[in-house]
Parts: structure tokens; C-alpha cells; sequence
């Protein structure tokens, strides 16, 4: 396993296409073709995936596919338990405790200091990238048009939804709790949130954006809760053979 430290201005530096060795003209450094950038977020994923050590009912064959093909990084921390107020550390760069955004009711973009914040995407537009995305990048509720040329479905509505449970029925905890709750949906897989937003990023992928470098982000809000899901998901882990997690 290879560890590379980055500073976040270096990184940024490095993935524009803006460093280059003194021996090299800025002629040469112009020339340079900019890669494009995929951003993957993925909502509440702890350590279970199988490239950081797994878990016996966790099958993540495409992220242990991926961590193979780059570098892993294993020692990480969030800027904070919440969503919006990690999600708008990391677009940004700015520490909660700088910004004063705690809480996930908070309008990130009405903090003092983030109010003209420049984003990570942003960052890239300003240097000819394209950028474009769909799902989870931001909190839900606080969508950032500045951020992108294109959003998916909308700029408004950042994520596609999910269908949930059928009016009056119980899950499989036995509550109507809209949030802390789970239990399978009748419907295809096709119809989920996740599997939308990944069908639309695929297909960017092969789009050309008038010779333009992209960086197209892909925000997947599972694993967060409520766990709804189809009834095949169900089906892969019998009750009677789930492997409970240890608990100090």
C-alpha cells in the first residue's frame, strides 16, 4: 500500500495541472493536458468495505476494485459528525470551527466566512474544467449553483429521491419512523435514488464537453438511513445468519 501526502492547496495544483518542474517552459506546462477528475461521495460508509479490512455481509467488490487501481488512503478523519457541516468542510477547505457551521440546519452559504468560499468545483472551473454532477455532493437542502455548469436532475433538486414504504406499512423494526428505519420496497432497483445517479454519471462520462477537461461528481446518499431497499438486498442476508457488529 502506498501512502502520498498532499497538502489540499498542493493537491488542487497538482490535479488543475498548474505544477510543473522548474526545468519545464510555461510553453510546455500549457500544453499539458489537464486529466479529468470523477468525485465519488458516498453518505455514512464506515470501514466495512473489503480494501480496509471488511466485514463478513459486506460485499463491495467495486470500491475494493477501485482502491486497488489508485492509491488508499487509511488514515482519515471527517471535519465533523454531521452532514452539512462536514460536506461544506470538504467542498471548501474551511474548518467548521473557522466557519461556524455545527449543525445540519445551518445554510452553509450564509456563514460569514463561506459566503463567497470558492469550491472545490468551482475551483476547477476557474481553471477551464467543466464541471457537472448529480446526488449527494452538498447537504440536500443546501444545493450550490455556483458550484456547477450542470446538475442533475436539477439545481434546486440535487438528488433524484427514493421510493419508501407504502402508506401504513410497518418495516421490519416495527415502526412508521421516517428516518430511523428500515424495510424492503416494492419496486425495481432501477427505481432507486443511487441507481439513477449512477446511470446519468455513466453516461457524462462519455460525453465530450467541447475539448474541455470535466470534473463530474457523484454523490450516492446509501448507506445513510432509512435503509429502504428491495426485496432482493433482504433476500442476501438471511436474519438467523447476520454477523453482528462488535460493540466496546
Amino acid at each position: 500500500m502506498r501512502c502520498i501526502t498532499f497538502s489540499r492547496r498542493n493537491f488542487l495544483r497538482a490535479a488543475a495541472g498548474l505544477t510543473a518542474t522548474a526545468s519545464v517552459s510555461s510553453i510546455a506546462r500549457a500544453a499539458v493536458k489537464k486529466p479529468n477528475i470523477l468525485f465519488i461521495a458516498v453518505d455514512d460508509l464506515n470501514d466495512w468495505t473489503g480494501c480496509l479490512g471488511g466485514h463478513p455481509d459486506a460485499k463491495t467488490p467495486n470500491l475494493d476494485r477501485l482502491a486497488g487501481r489508485g492509491v488508499l488512503f487509511n488514515h482519515a478523519y471527517c471535519a465533523a459528525p454531521a452532514c452539512n457541516p462536514s460536506r461544506a468542510a470538504l467542498m471548501t477547505g474551511i474548518r467548521p470551527s473557522t466557519s461556524g457551521v455545527y449543525i445540519n440546519a445551518q445554510r452553509w452559504r450564509g456563514s460569514e466566512v463561506l459566503k463567497d468560499a470558492l469550491t472545490l468545483p468551482q475551483h476547477f472551473m476557474e481553471h477551464g474544467y467543466y464541471a457537472l454532477g448529480s446526488g449527494k455532493i452538498y447537504h440536500g437542502r443546501f444545493p450550490d449553483a455556483a458550484s456547477w455548469n450542470e446538475y442533475w436532475p436539477s439545481q434546486e433538486k440535487n438528488s433524484p429521491g427514493s421510493p419508501g414504504l407504502p402508506e401504513g406499512v410497518k418495516s421490519f423494526s416495527g415502526l412508521n419512523a421516517a428516518h430511523f428505519d428500515w424495510g424492503p420496497v416494492d419496486a425495481p432497483k432501477e427505481e432507486m435514488g443511487d441507481w439513477q445517479v449512477a446511470e446519468w454519471v455513466s453516461k457524462q462520462l462519455e460525453r465530450d464537453f467541447d475539448g474541455k477537461p470535466f470534473f463530474l461528481a457523484c454523490g450516492f446518499f446509501r448507506p445513510h438511513l432509512p435503509w429502504y431497499a428491495p426485496q432482493e438486498y433482504f433476500d442476501r442476508f438471511p436474519l438467523e445468519a447476520i454477523a453482528m457488529p462488535k460493540i466496546n
